[in-house]
């Protein structure tokens, strides 16, 4: 794949860097200007007016401006005597979008990834440099790396090739979020994090008994799941009933090329250290039988003292994509909650419906159904992230 880099094995990723000057400026200890000075082979007032040149304060106000700092208001302040084009040109776009709210709407529907422009940040509020009271047990280890991950709505094959065939281009598979994890995290602790809306589906027609308060999800049915990462199966075999869904691909592809062999894994025994990855290449994660979605790793990089201490946190999510509900379509204003099938008084099928339309149309005043029809649950991706 032309956009995605060469193969980045993790653990030698770690182990190239210097770990006497790398843990002593990850942790920000007094001996690091010690250290830097040994292995630059500097004098320490040559390291210490480097540092100043070079300092991340130099990018902030200073003064009386510093203390009412704002991120997002001071990147908004653009000069009037700004020299630079591009910067005159998003001077230009900010307030075009403060006057037009339809061209704002309309700008942030066409954005890549279709959510808003904000950068990736962490909660002020977890600032490690404010928090010290984090357990010593569970503080992050260091060394280690802090890989950036995409993880992608469900892609339906079916769907996109209909897609297709109507549009003559292909669907661009959406972002669902964003996850940074540890090099020593499990497989299973991005697994667990992966929120998706097929997990939480009822199984079974509800249509005769609509109010039947059934508290199994297919998540809690179907355990099982792999991610597919260069040539490598990584199964999730925690529980005593988890299938290998690999077995029928490697099977059928062993059928088609003798010569070439897949690999497995446990999932639960592998860390990201272990991985050997391209950034920017799509891999797969798949769950629930046939529910596919694409992870792109997009960044390895140290691990820093500017990065939340608490592995508790891990996988830390820093971004979300904007959704939009699905309306019920009778009154086209209520998130929808049933979905049904085959329905005679609908102008569509299958047809959307909020939990008060619902019941309004397809049942009479004693809660009877009528006519025919098939009614399930409807879990949008809106409610769940």
């Amino acid at each position: 794949m032309a956009d995605s880099s060469e193969k980045i094995n993790v653990r030698e990723f770690l182990s190239k860097w210097d770990n006497d000057v790398y843990l002593a400026c990850a942790e920000e200890t007094k001996a690091d200007r010690e250290t830097l000075t040994k292995k630059l082979k500097m004098s320490s007032e040559n390291v210490k007016e480097l540092e100043n040149v070079c300092s991340l304060d130099l990018l902030e106000p200073e003064g009386e401006e510093r203390l009412i700092y704002d991120r997002w208001e001071y990147l908004e302040k653009i000069p009037d005597d700004a020299k630079l084009m591009c910067v005159r040109f998003q001077k230009q776009e900010l307030e075009k979008r403060k006057r037009n709210v339809n061209f704002l709407n309309a700008t942030y529907r066409k954005f890549k990834y279709r959510r808003t422009d904000e950068h990736l940040t962490y909660d002020p509020g977890l600032d490690p440099k404010k928090h010290k009271d984090v357990p010593d047990d569970c503080k992050v280890l260091y060394p280690d790396v802090v890989l950036t991950v995409h993880v992608y709505r469900p892609y339906k094959v079916k769907m996109a090739m209909k897609y297709y065939h109507e549009h003559g281009k292909h669907e661009i598979p959406l972002l669902s979020n964003t996850l940074l994890v540890l090099g020593r995290q499990k497989l299973t602790d991005l697994r667990d994090m992966i929120r998706c809306v097929y997990d939480l589906t009822v199984a079974g027609d509800l249509s005769e008994n609509p109010d039947l308060d059934s508290q199994v999800y297919t998540k809690d049915v179907f355990k099982s799941g792999f991610f597919f990462i260069n040539d490598t199966f990584y199964n999730d075999m925690r529980e005593d009933d988890s299938r290998d869904y690999s077995k029928e691909i490697r099977e059928w592809f062993g059928e088609k090329n003798k010569s070439k062999i897949f690999d497995t894994k446990k999932m639960e025994d592998t860390t990201f250290l272990d991985l050997t990855i391209k950034l920017g290449k799509p891999y797969l994660y798949m769950h629930q039988g046939d529910c596919q979605h694409l992870l792109i790793f997009t960044d390895v990089r140290l691990l820093t003292y500017e990065d939340p201490q608490d592995i508790r946190m891990y996988p830390y999510m820093v971004g979300k994509c904007n959704r939009q509900r699905t309306l019920c379509r009778v009154c086209n204003n209520q998130a929808a909650r049933w979905i049904t099938y085959g329905n005679k008084f609908t102008p569509e099928d299958p047809c959307f419906f909020c939990e008060n339309c619902f019941r309004c149309l397809n049942y009479d005043s004693k809660d009877k159904k009528i006519g025919q029809f098939e009614a399930y649950r409807y879990f949008d991706h809106h409610a769940i992230v």
